[in-house]
């Protein structure tokens, strides 16, 4: 029997907009991107990438008080607002400035009403 224990902490994460807590957010996905064209010649096949517009996405699901939406993302989506959007996660702060893209709601039976939103800006690194 081996004393070692594989036990260990997870991180959580946090997601800041406009430095605002999102105390509501039930999921969050971030996605980076160098949108990056493959190069394919005759002779090399892939012959490697040619640099592209790099950005950062982030997709949010907010959990939604019978009081009201805890952030309205129309407020910012109708004059396409710069947000500055923060994620804490492992020790680690990813910042980026951009757009909140597209929203939406839903509802059902015995379950959660979720008001989610897209984001997206700025190629960012966790720091």
């Amino acid at each position: 029997m081996s004393s070692v224990s594989n036990l260990q902490l997870y991180t959580l994460a946090n997601i800041y907009i406009n430095g605002s807590l999102l105390a509501e957010e039930a999921s969050v996905t971030i996605d980076r991107a160098t949108n990056s064209q493959q190069i394919i010649t005759v002779a090399k096949g892939y012959a490697g990438e040619s640099p592209g517009a790099p950005m950062t996405e982030m997709s949010i699901e907010n959990v939604v008080p019978a009081a009201d939406f805890e952030l309205n993302p129309g407020k910012f989506m109708g004059t396409l607002q710069i947000v500055e959007f923060t994620a804490f996660a492992a020790g680690r702060t990813l910042t980026f400035k951009g757009f909140i893209i597209s929203d939406n709601f839903s509802h059902a039976a015995n379950t959660a009403s979720k008001l989610g939103f897209k984001c997206r800006g700025s190629f960012s690194d966790w720091q």
